[in-house]
């Protein structure tokens, strides 16, 4: 990284308010035309969004709704077109500003445009599922996991890479177990792979259940009779359900006793826990396809952390809208490549801190009673 491009992101002091952009560029537009098409078949192809589906009349409100409008020559899909090619492939702003001809400051500064106008996308497409009509079909009536009925998916944490301020001086804080700077992300998914609430900024060092109980004391809420499902690093509670201790848990164990045997369960806590492993499953899955989608979650660039922040939140929030729009066109998230980030199989045996003391009660009885369902109807 230049040091020009060093000055724009350690030392940013600029406002938050809209910017003025000005650029001079080439009367030329062969080159810039061949640029969007390379990268609006780069985004189908890799993330399955098109840069021009911003432009669709519904989703281009969306923008402009949220603040994001043409500045001096730099159209909304070329501001869109950089931002995916930041996010998705952790270029830096001196790779960007030679591919689309703008200076360094041009492309930060429509770069921070398009990543505060989609985190004000949120409310619109990162929401708790409709429990009042809601039951998800991966756990409605005649399925194996029928008595999971009320859970609504999955909470769990992942490590983005982190590059803490400079100044920061708990900066040690965000090394974690594996002595590597992160920020330890929380975030829960319902069962289609969508991010409901997503928790960043933590240090790489922080337990997984202190962020939920922090969340939780700043205002997360589980809806009345819901919950979700949680590893056992976390507390059980009624609105988050942990699997048995002390026994087989994580689904490659089970999938290693299937080789050697036909008896992949030998007890009722072990069976609750297969079938809880199994649906917990798709919080690791959507962490999985998160990175391979976003390489910026993988090979964070030296921004301000309040910045590497955003980044994380607005990713999530992009996956989500690409989930959205690929449900419309039929098209899958099993189309990309997912390689199965297992992020947090060391979790399971941390010392249970406890969330919120007496705020909720305890999982114990509602656990006993799946685990006796499953057992009888085996």
């Amino acid at each position: 990284m230049s040091s020009d491009e060093e000055h724009l992101i350690e030392d940013d002091t600029s406002s938050e308010e809209e910017y003025s952009i000005n650029d001079d560029r080439s009367s030329d537009d062969e080159g810039f035309d061949d640029i969007i098409i390379s990268i609006t078949q780069w985004t189908y192809n890799a993330m399955r969004i098109c840069v021009r589906d911003w432009k669709d009349t519904r989703n281009d409100r969306k923008l402009t709704d949220k603040g994001l409008v043409c500045k001096g020559d730099v159209i909304i899909e070329e501001q869109v077109a950089m931002f995916l090619q930041i996010v998705g492939h952790a270029h830096t702003m001196r790779i960007i500003g030679e591919d689309f001809q703008h200076s360094i400051e041009t492309v930060w500064r429509c770069f921070r445009n398009v990543l505060r106008c989609v985190l004000r996308m949120k409310s619109d497409y990162m929401k708790m599922p409709n429990t009042n009509t809601h039951v998800h079909h991966k756990v409605s009536e005649g399925t194996p996991f029928a008595p999971f009925k009320d859970a609504l998916g999955a909470i769990d944490g992942t490590h983005i890479p982190a590059y803490p301020d400079s100044k920061d001086k708990l900066s040690e804080r965000f090394r974690n177990r594996k002595g590597v700077p992160s920020q330890n992300v929380m975030a829960a998914v319902d069962f289609d792979g969508f991010f409901v609430s997503v928790v960043t900024g933590w240090e790489g060092s922080a337990h997984d259940n202190l962020i939920l109980r922090t969340a939780v004391e700043d205002g997360f809420t589980v809806p009345q009779g819901k919950y979700f499902l949680v590893d056992g690093g976390y507390a059980n509670i009624n609105q988050f359900l942990a699997p048995y201790r002390v026994t087989t848990y994580h689904l490659a164990s089970f999938r290693a006793r299937r080789r050697g045997t036909n008896q992949v369960y030998g007890s009722p806590e072990e069976l609750f826990n297969y079938k809880h492993a199994q649906l917990r499953n798709i919080v690791e899955k959507t962490f999985g396809i998160l990175k391979s989608r976003f390489k910026i979650c993988v090979n964070m660039r030296r921004y301000k952390f309040r910045i590497q922040k955003k980044v994380v939140r607005t990713c999530c929030i992009l996956h989500n809208f690409i989930k959205h729009q690929n449900r419309l066109q039929n098209l899958s998230d099993d189309d990309l490549l997912y390689q199965g980030m297992q992020n947090n199989m060391e979790n399971e045996n941390e010392e249970d801190i406890g969330v919120g003391g007496t705020m909720f009660s305890n999982g114990d009885a509602l656990r006993e009673s799946i685990k006796n369902i499953l057992w009888n109807n085996r």
